[in-house]
């Protein structure tokens, strides 16, 4: 059902149409406001809203703009997670190339395509641990609070709220000896749009969203952990610090 992005309080319609490219936006009973402002913005007001962490914007996002999933993930939710396993990737390589820590791990002495594997598998199992440490414990946390709680949309939640990433896209363009900085900023905004957007979708306070983000980054820390032991290989423990 559509929801106010304002209050969310869940509403009859978003808009009603008259003809073909003419609407009037629906007015939200509770709150006295437009239940849902983004129906006439673009990407444009989306995207800067995002970075500024508003709450409606994630509400527009997560219960108006995306069609209604029982399971599975919205096929251009699961094309960003990917893309952003990709950038993970590329920047993890870059910065390996960049420290001069190839030739000392001896990593250049594998094929090619094997080091683009190795980085590719480290990567995922970090997307995976982290959001598979998230849905635990909102499981364990929140499971007898709803009466349904759709686990697809946690991770739904956090590939989106993770949008941040695509900023390490100035790095191709730009020297990246000049960003050199901005690489933990993008990582911090990352960490705050995640918990402003499953604050949003759990109806909770920052500090238990918080703890349960931070608990998904110890599962992904326990996972690089292992695959180091597991493996035994140095080049893990300079590709897991990145």
């Amino acid at each position: 059902m559509p929801t106010c992005v304002e209050c969310g309080t869940a509403v009859s319609s978003l808009y009603t149409e008259y003809s073909k490219g003419n609407i009037r936006l629906t007015y939200c009973e509770h709150c006295q406001k437009l239940a849902d402002k983004y129906v006439e913005h673009d990407y444009v007001i989306i995207f800067v809203d995002m970075m500024l962490h508003k709450k409606p914007v994630y509400r527009h996002l997560l219960f108006n703009r995306l069609p209604y999933r029982d399971t599975g993930i919205d096929p251009n939710v699961f094309k960003l997670g990917i893309l952003l396993i990709l950038f993970d990737v590329y920047i993890k390589w870059f910065r390996l190339e960049q420290e001069g820590a190839v030739a000392e791990i001896g990593f250049a002495q594998h094929p090619l395509v094997f080091q683009y594997l190795y980085i590719l598998f480290l990567c995922v199992t970090e997307f995976m641990s982290f959001h598979f440490g998230v849905r635990l414990i909102v499981s364990l946390w929140y499971g007898g609070r709803y009466a349904i709680l759709k686990y697809n949309y946690i991770t739904t939640t956090l590939i989106i709220s993770s949008f941040g990433k695509m900023l390490l896209i100035l790095m191709v363009i730009w020297d990246y000896t000049a960003l050199e900085y901005s690489w933990h900023l993008v990582y911090f905004i990352v960490f705050t749009s995640n918990i402003e957007a499953l604050s949003v979708f759990l109806d909770t306070g920052y500090l238990p969203t918080t703890l349960v983000i931070l608990f998904g980054i110890c599962c992904r820390m326990l996972m690089q952990v292992a695959f180091i032991k597991i493996t035994g290989d140095s080049a893990l423990v300079t590709l897991a610090s990145m």
